[in-house]
């Protein structure tokens, strides 16, 4: 049942139900990759009805704090832990695409001049055809991910053009508006490195230091690569954590 002092009881139910899940979470009850309680559960923990929890449940997903696996069930993702860190939980291409409760900056728009040729080979593109933007990411206001975005021209423009990105938490999820067919799959790879002068304090380290590389590769449905990124993130303000989940 749900008993809470009288200064949250003029809130709706659902509401109710989000914070006290939220606070699960906060006191270590749910861990990242977690897969929460069914509908049916909460609903018997609560004592309100399936549309409430239901309700709490899509107001979780809105704030980024859990993802709904279909046929499987929902799943805490992203979240500070402990140690400061934010924490992401990786189990399915969506959860790749979203970074949720960050923030972006652009500092670099996309531009021409890319000189890596083999990026150019991972987008099946001319060397001249292909666009660079460069992007800082933040949990609390704290920088931990540096990330250059690579696409062919014609796609780079009409996502910027449009402003599309802006309103939402990567450019990826922007730019597979544009597209005839959905993304996917991906590709990727982890590397460790060191941190350059240039881009260490965009990431709240020291030149020198260990970072992690992600470089990684986006295909639409007819195997058409879409975009190429190289993301460097800063692993005392970042964790990566994977949990597989096989479909049912």
């Amino acid at each position: 049942m749900i008993v809470e002092t009288h200064s949250y009881l003029r809130r709706p139910a659902y509401r109710l139900v989000a914070e006290q899940l939220r606070r699960r979470a906060e006191r270590g009850e749910y861990a990242v990759g977690d897969k929460l309680p069914t509908e049916d559960q909460l609903r018997q923990s609560f004592g309100v009805s399936r549309h409430t929890i239901r309700q709490a449940i899509g107001h979780l997903v809105e704030e980024g704090m859990v993802h709904r696996v279909q046929g499987s069930g929902t799943y805490l993702i992203g979240h500070e832990t402990n140690s400061g860190r934010y924490q992401r939980a990786i189990g399915s291409l969506d959860e790749i695409m979203s970074w949720p409760g960050t923030t972006t900056r652009l500092l670099e728009p996309f531009r021409r001049g890319v000189s890596e040729p083999a990026i150019a080979r991972h987008l099946g593109a001319d060397i001249s055809d292909v666009r660079c933007a460069l992007v800082q990411r933040c949990y609390n206001h704290a920088p931990f991910a540096l990330t250059r975005h690579y696409m062919v021209s014609s796609l780079a423009d009409n996502v910027i053009e449009r402003g599309l990105w802006e309103t939402d938490s990567t450019i990826i999820q922007s730019a597979e508006r544009l597209l005839p067919e959905s993304i996917v799959s991906a590709t990727q790879n982890i590397h460790a490195t060191q941190a350059e002068e240039a881009e260490s304090e965009l990431i709240g380290c020291s030149a020198g230091d260990a970072v992690l590389l992600i470089e990684r590769l986006y295909h639409d449905a007819g195997g058409r690569p879409v975009e190429f990124t190289t993301s460097r993130l800063n692993p005392r303000r970042y964790s990566y954590r994977m949990d597989l989940r096989r479909s049912r």
